[in-house]
């Protein structure tokens, strides 16, 4: 059974590399709902969601003629699927930091006072939740979101693969989430 689908997925990208629309018609209805799982269950917005599952398969489409066809697509899928989360994620991080940063700006009045109470309460509980992360966690955070660095710049500078810095961002991202769902700031 296994064979058949390994067959039927080259079949597929042989048509796809030649333009088939319907091979591709078929490669999305085969696993676009396991993409649309794996974002939704990481994004908690159906609308965000749904733009990973798009921009997945619009990747698949322009890399077409590129992929090698006896590869099986359904990981490469969830490897473009994995990055494009990583990608919105700190994207959210940027918008939430300019959101911070225009409220810590604001003026002074009473509603400004409490909302920067409860800035400051978040700060420390966010803080303890990167305290309690493992200390090669709490490192590449640094490195990536404190200093810019790119997972390649940050395997560099720790001597480790840029897939073992991808598999600690995952985890400390995770792990933040949670806690912060925990905390009750639901991301």
């Amino acid at each position: 059974m296994a064979i058949e689908k390994k067959q039927e997925e080259s079949i597929l990208m042989h048509l796809l590399a030649k333009d088939s629309e319907y091979a591709f018609k078929l490669l999305y209805e085969q696993y676009s709902n396991r993409i649309y799982k794996l974002a939704i269950r990481y994004l908690k917005s159906p609308v965000l969601a749904q733009e990973i599952v798009q921009d997945v398969f619009l990747k698949l489409w322009f890399e077409r003629k590129n992929m090698n066809a006896d590869r099986p697509v359904e990981a490469w899928l969830i490897t473009v699927a994995k990055n494009k989360l990583i990608n919105q994620f700190k994207k959210l991080a940027r918008e939430w930091n300019k959101r911070n940063a225009y409220t810590t700006e604001s003026g002074s009045s009473k509603a400004d006072g409490e909302t920067k109470l409860i800035h400051a309460e978040f700060e420390r509980e966010f803080n303890s939740i990167i305290n309690e992360l493992p200390q090669q966690q709490k490192l590449i955070l640094h490195f990536a979101k404190d200093e810019g660095m790119s997972y390649n710049e940050i395997a560099s500078r720790l001597n480790i693969s840029p897939l073992t810095v991808k598999t600690h961002m995952a985890r400390a991202l995770d792990k933040i989430r949670k806690s912060l769902k925990q905390y009750g700031a639901g991301l």
